[in-house]
């Protein structure tokens, strides 16, 4: 018999289950029979921002693991917010698209970190064992995530985001604000990649524009904004908004090579 690439895929993600014990008793009767989920991208994620349907998740068996121990992580799509688990872990990673080129979405989570790369063909490369990426089988459907409780307290994301912020300005930055978000870890974890990723692609363009910044102010609003003035960044943001209520790296470093520039 004659194995297109498909089939073989399918039966070493089979085989791998059988020796994790990840076998049927894996995935809930409700699901077995459903046909895999795609993987999300930037397009989808902000498409389906308007959605809030749990249509459970996808697992995956990440390949970058060793072979005689290889780990699966499971990836959910709910609304506009991707979901993230590993096996054998109790934390769940809300997860931000960025774009890339030729079509392909990488994934980051809070700290910044390129977690996940989906290509424009949909396949699926895990950096979460191997920093050079490695591939990831989907092996299956599986209910909903429970409760997406953060990987970690706003107040650790937050202090996280100030020690990579006082590292690129060479001072301490503060941050303020996050306590309005406390009710949506969500959106927080999301606004502070952001404003890292943002920050970080202003340096790589105009040299130290951190080095400005003092303090950064996170603040509701009815539509997304950024300002900086007498050092001080502030992003206005709306989560009721989904996608649309969101600022941008882009925005941030923008506003802030602008400044640099006008100095």
């Amino acid at each position: 018999m004659r194995l297109n690439a498909n089939s073989f895929s399918a039966l070493r993600a089979a085989a791998s289950l059988a020796a994790l014990g990840l076998g049927a008793s894996a995935v809930a009767p409700a699901f077995a029979q459903q046909p895999q989920l795609p993987p999300p991208t930037f397009a989808t994620t902000r498409s389906n921002a308007a959605m809030s349907l749990d249509q459970g998740g996808q697992r995956y068996l990440d390949l970058g693991t060793d072979a005689k121990t290889t780990k699966s992580f499971v990836l959910e799509t709910r609304g506009s917010v991707v979901l993230l688990q590993q096996e054998g872990s109790k934390e769940i990673l809300t997860l931000m698209p960025v774009p890339g080129q030729r079509g392909d979405t990488f994934f980051m989570d809070y700290t910044g970190r390129t977690v996940l790369k989906v290509t424009k063909a949909g396949n699926v490369i895990s950096y979460l064992h191997n920093p050079d990426g490695a591939p990831a089988d989907p092996a299956g459907r599986v209910p909903p995530l429970s409760s997406p409780a953060m990987t970690a307290s706003l107040d650790a994301m937050r202090v996280n985001a100030v020690n990579e912020l006082s590292r690129l300005a060479g001072h301490d930055v503060t941050i303020w604000g996050t306590q309005a978000f406390a009710n949506n870890e969500a959106w927080a974890a999301d606004a502070l990649s952001i404003l890292v990723l943002g920050v970080k692609t202003a340096n790589g363009h105009a040299g130290k524009v951190a080095s400005s910044i003092d303090k950064v102010t996170l603040r509701k609003a009815k539509a997304p904004k950024v300002t900086f003035k007498g050092g001080e960044l502030t992003l206005e943001v709306n989560p009721d908004d989904a996608w649309a209520g969101r600022v941008t790296p882009e925005d941030i470093s923008k506003v802030l090579t602008a400044s640099r520039s006008s100095g």
